[in-house]
């Protein structure tokens, strides 16, 4: 890649070997793959999803919920979905309830809101 830039909610790229625009439209639809490393995250809180398929969920006091299955793109915010010992739990990934991620140890730490969990388990 030659050079990106965000626009309007897209990123128009440049890409070597495409000289102009006739050449890029031949593109047009294409996948376009970057190593992680070579992808600028919106901040140091920032994850791709891929990174958190298969991370074990945890709550602060130890309790397991199970691993990430799937990650929800609800337009709000982010809802993980993680299966396990109870079943399937959806977690919210706010700032309220995600106290940490640490993709080294492949844990999510949570503190669940008020009636997010069933209590009876």
């Amino acid at each position: 890649m030659a050079q990106a830039r965000p626009e309007r909610g897209d990123w128009l790229i440049q890409l070597r070997g495409l000289g102009n625009r006739t050449a890029a439209e031949k593109m047009r639809g294409l996948l376009v793959e970057a190593a992680d490393a070579e992808v600028a995250r919106d901040d140091s809180e920032s994850y791709f999803i891929h990174e958190l398929i298969g991370l074990r969920v945890v709550t602060a006091g130890g309790r397991d919920l199970g691993t990430v299955t799937e990650v929800l793109q609800t337009g709000a915010n982010d809802v993980y979905v993680a299966r396990g010992p109870d079943g399937e739990v959806l977690i919210p990934a706010i700032g309220d309830v995600v106290e940490s991620i640490d993709l080294d140890q492949r844990t999510i730490t949570i503190t669940p809101l008020p009636g997010m969990l069933d209590e009876s388990k």
